[in-house]
């Protein structure tokens, strides 16, 4: 988007966003300004929701976290919308009409017609209708119109139907605050006030008789279906007691647990048991290796033997010589022999007591009476196992015999668990319930509604509102025409659509003064006809300064959509450079020769006669041929060598060949007329879109090395 393009459009027409508003403003005035005075009346109802001194046995402790905020939110939405079903708007709409139809005087409005017919009878009918309505709580609809008394005909005469009131009553929460606003907004202030007080009175009112109801209601569901529970529960408990006695199972569990950990017992002394007699009969056996191994008789005396023997000989030889040295008299022969033998007696005691430090006798003995108590504890570990075994096979059999039971006691404890707790939770429920119905949840009118000043008036902020509105809608529809126009308008816009060089541009000249001749001579009394020659003489020099390349003289004027512009351009052009006293050849269709004829130049010679007889009459600086060819097309007259000789010679009799070519995108032969042409420009009116299929066109003569460029026409400048 062009901002400065969107800015000019403003600017343009500045006149209509401003006059516009202004014409809003005042209209807005005119309604406004007999605006009647309004009156806002607030009451404010207490729910105890967030007040914990009104809270004996909340069920908010129940939730946690941002489940409380959302509890609470509920409960606060709940409160509001019931305040607003048809049933409470109903009985206001009830007692709205009743105030007016039993005290006239002091009506909250001017009553209607409907209200006024009404006979004395017909008024006694519909105060007690509207009564008996309110008692019943009866909802008001549109077929509520009997033939004595039309109730909601009445109620909507006066503006008291829900649909109105609903209109003028706000009904907010504030965060974080306990309290329910209630307002309401209307032309009297007492009619404020009696709908405030009258709404949150009767909802308070309808609020607890329901809430109180439904709670009766759901005490005597859970009444019901709590006894059935509780019988369920006895029976439950019952079938479990009788399954115990007859089984004879106190505690089965316990009983269980006891035999279990005997069992657990036993089988810990058995491994004892076993681990000891491993361990006895392998000292057993080591003993038995001890008293039976060769080796190891030496220390156990095996050679005391034979040293015994030796000293028992010694002795006896020592009794006898001593004998005989007794008998023999005491001779100190006899005497040198006992000496002999009592020494040889000491040194061979004297050798026993050195090799033998221990009695091998004792070691032996001791050896001898390990055996024989450890072969007495083995037998005694035998004997115990064999108990331990008996003990054990007792205990899995009673065990075993538990498992029937135990399967059984399971299933009844868990039926009449089951039972239980299902009967302690709807008995909860019902204890909750009773609770809530004398506890629970009671509003309370805080605050009642109390006449007021009138609200400050909104007559300016509504003008502002108006006038600040339709500034906003001028603009966007401005900005919607902005960016849906895709017409291009000037210059710059042309060279970025096309992307092709754009030689000039020609501002708009009116119909009525679109006359070249006079144009240019009296240029200076109109600044829009001194700027077109200005463009004009711009245009002239870009042309001649692209025809001098190689001294070409046959231009050839083309454009993307037929339009009436472009013939006044292509004369213009003719006209502009015959003022540099260049001798001009202007080849044109019937049009370009009407509007010469103004000028008093012939246009009875063409270009099919030049064709035929190679003759052309030559006129003072602008000479005009008909190129019209009576439908044949301009190589089917001459072939292309002929063409080409007689341009080259006209190009010897002019200083100029203008061609006025059809459009480029339209069916014709402008094709065969580029071929003879040694440049063209291509003219395109201001305030067209290009298409599509302009685009392709557009793309063709770019890439043209004959194209010139564009010359833009119509241009509206400031």
């Amino acid at each position: 988007m062009n901002i400065k393009e969107f800015l000019r459009l403003i600017i343009k027409y500045k006149w209509l966003i401003i006059v516009i508003p202004a014409i809003t403003l005042f209209v807005t005035f005119l309604f406004v300004k007999n605006l009647p005075k309004q009156y806002k009346s607030q009451a404010k109802l207490s729910t105890g929701l967030l007040d914990p001194s009104r809270q004996v046995a909340p069920d908010i402790p129940s939730y946690s976290g941002p489940d409380i905020l959302i509890k609470l939110n509920q409960q606060f939405t709940n409160i509001m919308d019931i305040m607003t079903m048809p049933r409470n708007m109903s009985i206001l709409s009830y007692r709205l009409i009743l105030h007016d139809l039993k005290e006239p005087a002091k009506s909250f409005q001017k009553q209607s017609d409907d209200l006024i017919a009404l006979t004395a009878e017909q008024r006694k009918a519909a105060i007690k209708g509207f009564e008996e309505r309110i008692a019943k709580k009866q909802v008001l609809t549109p077929f509520d119109n009997y033939d004595d008394v039309k109730y909601y005909n009445l109620v909507k005469s006066m503006g008291y139907d829900a649909a109105t009131i609903s209109k003028k009553i706000a009904i907010s929460h504030e965060d974080n605050s306990d309290f329910i606003t209630v307002e309401f907004t209307s032309e009297n202030t007492f009619m404020s006030v009696f709908v405030v007080n009258t709404l949150s009175k009767d909802f308070i009112n309808n609020y607890s008789f329901d809430l109180i109801s439904n709670k009766n209601q759901s005490i005597l569901v859970l009444d019901s279906i709590l006894q059935k529970k509780e019988a369920v529960m006895n029976d439950k408990n019952q079938q479990l007691k009788e399954y115990k006695i007859k089984n004879e199972v106190l505690n089965l569990d316990k009983q269980s647990q006891i035999v279990y950990q005997q069992i657990i017992d036993y089988e810990n002394k058995k491994s004892q048991a076993l681990i000891d007699l491993q361990s006895l009969q392998s000292a057993l056996n080591n003993v038995n290796n001890k008293l039976n191994n060769p080796a190891l008789e030496k220390y156990l005396g095996a050679e005391t033997a034979v040293d015994n023997q030796a000293v028992i000989a010694l002795r006896s030889k020592v009794q006898a010589a001593n004998d005989d040295y007794i008998d023999g008299g005491f001779k100190p022969a006899a005497k040198k022999k006992v000496d002999s033998l009592q020494q040889l007696l000491t040194s061979q005691l004297v050798r026993a007591n050195d090799q033998y430090v221990a009695d091998p006798i004792v070691a032996k003995q001791t050896l001898v009476q390990n055996r024989i108590s450890i072969g007495i504890e083995l037998e005694k570990t035998r004997g115990g196992i064999q108990d331990i075994d008996r003990e054990l096979a007792k205990l899995n059999a009673k065990f075993s015999g538990m498992v029937p039971f135990d399967a059984g006691v399971q299933k009844f404890e868990r039926d009449a668990d089951v039972a239980t707790k299902e009967y302690l939770d709807l008995l909860n429920r019902y204890n909750q319930t009773n609770l809530d119905k004398n506890i629970g949840l009671r509003l309370h009118l805080e605050q009642e509604g109390v006449p007021t000043v009138a609200e400050p008036s909104k007559k300016l902020v509504f003008m502002v509102l108006s006038a600040i509105a339709s500034f906003a809608i001028c603009f966007c529809v401005l900005f919607i025409i902005h960016v849906l126009d895709h017409s291009i308008n000037n210059k710059k816009q042309l060279a970025a659509a096309t992307k092709g060089k754009v030689i000039g541009e020609l501002n708009y000249i009116k119909p009525e003064h679109r006359d070249i001749d006079e144009i240019w001579k009296n240029a200076e009394h109109s600044q829009e006809m001194l700027t077109y020659k200005n463009l004009l003489r711009e245009v002239r020099f870009e042309i001649s300064k692209s025809l001098s390349v190689g001294n070409q003289k046959v231009l050839g004027l083309t454009r993307l959509h037929p339009e009436k512009f472009t013939i006044f351009s292509a004369v213009s052009l003719a006209y502009s450079f015959a003022r540099l006293d260049k001798q001009i050849l202007l080849i044109g269709n019937s049009e370009i020769a009407d509007e010469i004829k103004k000028w008093n130049i012939p246009t009875n010679q063409s270009l099919k006669a030049v064709l035929d007889t190679l003759t052309l009459q030559k006129n003072n600086l602008i000479t005009f041929l008909n190129k019209d060819l009576e439908g044949v097309s301009l190589l089917e007259n001459k072939d292309n060598a002929g063409i080409t000789q007689i341009f080259n010679s006209l190009k010897n009799e002019f200083d100029l060949i203008i061609i006025y070519l059809d459009a480029v995108n339209g069916v014709s032969d402008v094709k065969e007329w580029i071929l003879f042409t040694e440049k063209y420009l291509a003219t395109f009116m201001a305030g067209n879109a290009i298409g599509d299929k302009d685009k392709e066109a557009i793309k063709a003569l770019n890439g043209d090395h004959k194209f010139m460029g564009w010359l833009i026409n119509g241009v509206k400048r400031k």
